[in-house]
């Protein structure tokens, strides 16, 4: 019912106090790629972001997608688009396949597999059709030599494949270059991630387990719990980028070839980071693909529990969170904001599972070595599995800054019920030499006393806790009704649980930074990947052009003629 006709607008109620401000009047979505800044090397001092992650994208949310406008949320189901990921598409271009063709040309003349007297002819077309994009010319595989053939002949063009597999190299380029651009939006994805986890490190919620609440915990500190196998997961994924940056040229059919190509040469010239070095490994490669599509399915994963979560935690029965970005309903008039977005996100979820299965199965009981599964297939999956993240992970960058926290309802559940407890049982074994079993037999009978009178623990009646006490140990403890209802404040419960990864929004303020440095040092490194990239095609042209200056030198009969 989502995708349907226009919705009337509806008019946004106010809203309890909130830790991200509302996006009200929010600009149209740019066309202007969107993402990291590329105009500065992030390795280096840069000048102070003036406009904070989520600002950036707060003023960017599309009126469509709004409540108050169009209710449209998918009209974010798009591409992720930025500088780098512009970048990674030029050196992409004009087809990865021109790119692998000419690296293996260039080493071929080097190596001699191209006669000499041919290098400026065949250097020479390969840089017309790089430089020129002449018209006519197909830059697929094949394409260089189809248009040295047409240009000089099949004897100028006959060793340009010389001993050269098709498919293997090709998969690997295309995952490749999804891969790139997909830990770019990860990297952003983080950054939202990490700037709304600030935001709400000291907003106090329920914490759930089987859920039930049981001890507080805030928001930003769930976050972080979404945020660290996020990164892991991204991690992954770079571990991914490099065996799917591996080059298999050279392996032959399966036992390489008596030509002496320089395989390191051809790695450098497609910006590898090193080669599948045994040949028979090259042609039945498999593992990366596996490696890169569970990456994506992991995100995608937690992702999903996440969302499940958002979503029910902005229902009318919790009322935690509102968000900016909703749908009606086609027949219900009362719809103003579902949240397709969300639930979005765990179809994807399964997606990526049915994609990794796939992944898996096509290298299944199969021999070791070159078999039409694995040298066709293996890229399916796995770029479906990657365009399902930039489906899913890219309009959760419009999400969070324009989602709505409502602290006061989530402080006055946290109060509610008693989860506390464990501190106060805490608190009995540090200043009343109680072990720690006693002390839990006290507090779970105070709590079951107090839960059936109704008593809330804001209002926590002292005496039934000395009647717990007297039932369990035989005598009354010298607590304050004012120390008991402290220790049973949510509030105070966050502020003394420091413990290294826990709530206290210091210590929460502490991961924070020490994330945003990881952060920035994985940024520096994709960086670093796109600029070899770059530098490895500059590398490569340069050598052509070189190349085309070579002298055709005569044969004996030429001479005589």
């Amino acid at each position: 019912m989502i995708r349907s006709a226009l919705i009337l607008s509806v008019i946004f109620v106010s809203i309890a106090s909130v830790c991200l401000l509302p996006c009200r009047g929010a600009e149209q979505a740019s066309d202007k790629p969107r993402g990291e800044p590329s105009a500065a090397r992030e390795d280096q001092p840069q000048a102070p972001v003036a406009t904070p992650r989520c600002d950036y994208y707060r003023a960017r949310t599309p009126q469509s997608a709004l409540v108050t406008g169009g209710q449209a949320p998918w009209t974010l189901f798009r591409t992720y688009r930025s500088d780098l990921t512009a970048r990674i598409d030029k050196v992409h271009g004009p087809a990865p396949e021109f790119w692998i063709d000419a690296a293996w040309a260039a080493a071929g003349m080097k190596a001699g597999m191209i006669p000499e007297k041919h290098h400026a002819k065949v250097a020479g077309a390969i840089v017309e059709m790089w430089t020129g994009q002449p018209k006519g010319a197909s830059y697929g595989h094949k394409g260089i030599q189809s248009y040295v053939t047409k240009k000089h002949g099949i004897a100028v063009a006959g060793n340009i494949m010389i001993a050269r597999t098709n498919p293997p190299q090709r998969s690997q380029m295309a995952v490749r270059r999804q891969l790139m651009k997909m830990i770019c939006l990860m990297h952003e994805f983080q950054e939202v991630l990490l700037e709304t986890a600030d935001k709400c490190k000291d907003a106090v919620m329920p914490g759930y387990t089987h859920i039930r609440h049981a001890q507080p915990t805030t928001l930003g500190h769930y976050l972080m719990s979404v945020y660290d196998p996020i990164d892991r997961s991204v991690k992954t994924l770079e571990d991914g980028y490099h065996l799917m940056s591996l080059n298999e040229l050279g392996c032959g059919a399966l036992a390489g070839t008596s030509w002496d190509i320089d395989r390191e040469l051809v790695a450098e010239y497609l910006g590898c980071e090193g080669l599948l070095e045994n040949t028979n490994d090259a042609v039945g490669y498999t593992d990366g693909y596996v490696v890169v599509t569970a990456g994506a399915v992991n995100i995608l994963t937690v992702m999903s529990r996440m969302a499940l979560e958002l979503e029910h935690w902005s229902t009318m029965e919790y009322d935690f969170l509102d968000f900016e970005i909703g749908a009606g309903s086609f027949m219900m008039p009362n719809k103003r904001s579902n949240q397709g977005i969300l639930e979005e996100t765990a179809e994807s979820s399964s997606v990526a599972l049915g994609a990794l299965v796939e992944v898996v199965s096509m290298g299944t009981k199969l021999p070791q070595g070159d078999m039409n599964p694995v040298a066709y297939a293996m890229k399916d999956g796995t770029l479906r599995a990657l365009m399902r993240v930039d489906r899913s992970v890219e309009p959760y960058l419009y999400k969070f800054p324009s989602m709505i926290v409502k602290r006061d309802v989530m402080l006055a559940t946290a109060r509610e019920g008693y989860s506390c407890s464990t501190e106060l049982a805490n608190v009995l074994v540090r200043d009343y030499e109680l072990d720690y079993r006693t002390a839990h037999d006290i507090v779970n009978h105070f709590v079951v006393e107090s839960a059936k009178l109704g008593i809330p623990s804001q209002e926590a009646d002292v005496e039934i806790f000395q009647a717990a006490a007297q039932a369990v140990v035989n005598r009354k403890l010298d607590m304050s009704e004012q120390k008991l209802r402290q220790t049973l404040d949510p509030v105070h419960f966050v502020e003394v649980t420091d413990i290294r990864g826990g709530v206290s929004p210091k210590e929460v303020a502490r991961m924070i930074a020490d994330r945003r440095e990881k952060l920035k040092a994985a940024r520096a490194r994709h960086l670093a990947r796109i600029e070899k990239l770059e530098q490895a095609r500059a590398k490569l042209l340069a050598d052509l052009r070189e190349l085309c200056a070579t002298p055709a030198k005569e044969t004996s009969e030429e001479a005589r003629q």
